[in-house]
């Protein structure tokens, strides 16, 4: 019998249950008894989730330092600093999991003043600022949830053999009572129906879409385009709408807690206009309720979704309305070359992206870590922090010298 492991996961975020906060769920639903958490954080949403679910749980604000700020609150980091080790101490932690960056500004230093192994999981990509900041290349592990997100880490100098890039994964899906979209938004049987999930945020591109619903439906062909989520740009893409007379073609629908039912509720095509993508953890889901995708070629979004083999990728750029709408036609007016897609991306998803495949992975981590122990100096720690130097001073200063030189030259 394996002794039980008390393992603190640290987790900052906005109050909402998105990307990171829903694999969190996920990771702490599927743990084994092995594992027993207490999670930390400043989420209020994910406070009354974890709480609902009888996990033991700390609540706290979280304030970070940042090089763009006026002054720095010092008392504020110490006093997370001391909150850390007495929680520590109080639940006798013997593993971290850092779930995003921001708490390794305290937690690589608490964890290393108790010797407690941590790894920190990156859902995003951070800056050059946030590198630094954030002392991300301080943390003992790093996890990543694509090779896009690992490699400005693995650029700038972090041990290849510390990383592990260990994609998301989502838990079988009930789609034994899916809805009828059609009848739920009074949509013409004879409609196509184009759907989108994310935040109403600018990176998602939502906006994108709505240019090429226009588009499309300047032909005989009427299109349909549902988006699922909420976000701070609702008004701006209802003005766009309304703009472009789409008013009764765009159903902005809100956020849904059945988003599984909605994707296999009679649509034909999932539809991504991300600008960025980390993962892209809603493609899968689109893929496992059948349908094909096409997305941007941004980020990790490759890693997900193979051009003409699980789905259509197109490049952002000066172009993108006429790729989206390009691949929107083609698997529209080829209902075969759909179901193969379709088929391939449920098959590759199922194989690829399960739950169960991505808590294996995760427990294998903890436990290398906790074999382990810690063995750096504190040397090399701190020398691990000035890493992101480097690349200020091969991107910056030597950039500036060289205009500087090229400026005397002319």
């Amino acid at each position: 019998m394996h002794p039980t492991t008390n393992l603190l996961i640290v987790h900052y975020g906005d109050d909402w249950i998105r990307g990171s906060e829903a694999c969190l769920l996920n990771l702490l639903d599927s743990l084994s008894t092995n594992f027993k958490p207490v999670v930390w954080t400043n989420n209020k949403v994910l406070v009354r989730e974890l709480t609902a679910k009888g996990v033991t749980v700390h609540s706290a604000s979280f304030e970070l330092i940042s090089l763009q700020q006026s002054a720095f609150n010092v008392k504020a980091s110490l006093a997370l600093y001391k909150t850390a080790l007495a929680i520590i101490s109080e639940h006798n932690i013997n593993l971290i999991h850092v779930n995003s960056g921001a708490p390794c500004q305290w937690m690589t230093l608490a964890a290393k003043a108790k010797r407690i192994p941590m790894l920190c999981q990156l859902h995003s990509p951070y800056n050059l600022h946030d590198r630094f900041t954030l002392t991300l290349h301080s943390a003992q592990r790093l996890v990543a949830v694509s090779h896009a997100v690992a490699k400005p880490m693995l650029d700038e100098g972090y041990p290849k053999q510390h990383l592990t890039v260990v994609h998301n994964g989502i838990p079988n899906i009930d789609l034994s009572q899916p809805l009828d979209v059609r009848d739920r938004l009074n949509i013409p049987s004879s409609a196509r129906v184009l759907v989108s999930v994310g935040s109403l945020i600018t990176r998602k591109g939502f906006d994108k879409l709505i240019q090429a619903l226009a588009r499309l439906n300047s032909s005989q062909d009427q299109h349909h385009l549902i988006i699922i989520g909420e976000g701070s740009e609702r008004l701006n893409l209802i003005n766009q709408i309304h703009t472009l007379n789409l008013n009764t073609r765009v159903h902005l629908v809100g956020e849904q807690s059945n988003v599984s039912a909605w994707l296999a509720g009679g649509c034909d095509l999932f539809v991504s206009g991300a600008r960025s993508e980390a993962f892209g953890l809603v493609l899968v889901e689109a893929s496992l309720a059948g349908l094909a995708v096409v997305a941007p070629n941004v980020g990790g979004i490759s890693e997900v979704i193979e051009h003409n083999s699980t789905g259509l990728l197109y490049e952002n750029g000066d172009n993108e309305i006429d790729s989206i709408v390009g691949a929107v036609k083609q698997l529209i007016q080829s209902p075969e070359t759909r179901e193969v897609l379709t088929n391939r991306g449920k098959q590759v998803a199922k194989d690829r992206f399960s739950l169960e495949g991505n808590t294996t992975q995760m427990e294998s981590i903890y436990n290398q870590l906790l074999e382990e122990g810690v063995k750096q100096s504190w040397w090399a720690w701190f020398s691990s922090l000035l890493r992101p130097l480097t690349t200020f001073f091969r991107t910056r200063c030597l950039a500036e010298c060289k205009s500087v030189r090229s400026a005397h030259e002319a």
